[in-house]
């Protein structure tokens, strides 16, 4: 069921290259499931998935109450519907380092944007399964080795992937929070992105960004206008419509409309 289940996910994105089945997969991540269910939300897949917060509630419980309780529902959010993930291989920074940083570690190149296949193993093998996930403290020191930036908006939430110390760190909103991870899981994950390495160059020094985005087609514009409209909070006066009345219009009175009997 799970290989027809893998089949149809991969010819609802037969434009893009082929991704990983679950038998291509490392030993420690073929347990996970490639369900519609778990995959992002795309226009390809709206109707055929449940809605996106579906996939919040799978974070780990021990992982949602170690977060801030202030930050944790937009750092969930970011982290089960990314709108795009971007990957760095980091290391400590050097003293006096110049060059370009995330979250104070210094990147060392580029390893590409995440597909869906190495979004779905990645996603369910740091938050939603348990086992994976190991609450004993650890007395090793994280070793950066990859980070992770998920991205929905202009909002960033960066996951910092450590081995041989295995653990994971989510960093927002200036604070951070490590969690313990068997040390198969960490490996196998920061395996997936040792062959891509690309120079890392700044998007805004090339002027590649825009703060507020572009459409670059009348198709996106219609989407992101959609999108708009859907997540467009409606005020309290917008609820309510005029009340139709059958009462009779009162009679003006009050100064200039005294009527004189003469």
């Amino acid at each position: 069921m799970i290989k027809v289940l893998i089949a149809l996910a991969l010819i609802c994105y037969s434009s893009t290259p082929t991704y990983a089945s679950g038998e291509d997969l490392p030993p420690e991540l073929q347990s996970l499931d490639f369900l519609n269910s778990s995959l992002p939300i795309t226009d390809e897949i709206k109707g055929k998935a449940p809605k996106s917060n579906a996939r919040v509630n799978t974070i780990i419980p021990f992982i949602q109450s170690s977060l801030p309780k202030s930050t944790v529902k937009t750092i969930t959010r970011n982290l089960a519907e990314p709108e795009q993930i971007f990957c760095y291989h980091v290391t400590k920074k050097p003293a006096n380092y110049t060059g370009y940083t995330i979250d104070n570690f210094a990147i060392i190149d580029y390893c590409g944007e995440l597909d869906v296949s190495q979004t779905v193993t990645t996603y369910e093998a740091l938050f939603a399964q348990s086992p994976n996930i190991i609450t004993a403290r650890s007395s090793c020191s994280i070793e950066p080795q990859v980070m992770l930036r998920f991205i929905r908006g202009i909002d960033t939430t960066d996951v910092l992937l450590s081995s041989p110390c295995p653990s994971f760190t989510i960093f927002y909103a200036g604070r951070l929070n490590s969690f313990n991870i068997k040390q198969g899981v960490i490996d196998d994950i920061i395996a997936q992105f040792a062959d891509n390495r690309q120079d890392f160059y700044s998007p805004a020094f090339i002027k590649q960004t825009q703060a507020n985005g572009k459409p670059t087609s009348d198709q996106e514009a219609e989407k992101y206008e959609k999108q708009r409209r859907d997540s467009e909070p409606v005020m309290s006066w917008q609820k309510s419509t005029p009340k139709e009345t059958s009462e009779k219009p009162k009679p003006n009175k009050g100064w200039g409309h005294i009527k004189l009997n003469m």
